[in-house]
């Protein structure tokens, strides 16, 4: 799926999705990226992923890489880093799953595995 067709989205970032701080950081230090990471969210809402093969179906550029899971956007030019702990179905208890974001990072940023757990406000 490609982000950069989706429209201005009014996001209150209630979801399940941890540690947004990184998302807000990026959206005023990015605003060409703006857009699309709230799309990104949007669409991270509407989910219940169970594993990374339901992820690349949502997201098909999606990489799995030592046990981050990490989306591009801006056609690659940035990229969100992520943990990802899947929806599951057990003793008929449902969980939803949380999605852990570590970074926000360039490409060039991601390309250096040490800078996937940034502390707020760090770079």
């Amino acid at each position: 799926m490609l982000l950069g067709t989706f429209t201005y989205c009014e996001v209150s970032f209630v979801v399940h999705t941890v540690t947004r701080k990184h998302l807000h950081e990026a959206i005023e230090q990015y605003p060409d990226a703006a857009n699309e990471i709230k799309a990104w969210v949007v669409i991270v809402k509407g989910v219940r992923w169970h594993n990374f093969l339901e992820v690349r179906s949502a997201f098909k550029d999606a990489d799995k890489v030592k046990g981050y899971v990490i989306f591009d956007i801006r056609q690659n030019r940035y990229r969100v880093v992520t943990i990802i702990h899947y929806a599951r179905t057990t003793n008929q208890k449902r969980t939803h799953g949380h999605v852990y974001v570590r970074a926000f990072l360039t490409h060039k940023e991601c390309d250096n595995p040490a800078n996937w757990d940034r502390k707020f406000g760090t770079k």
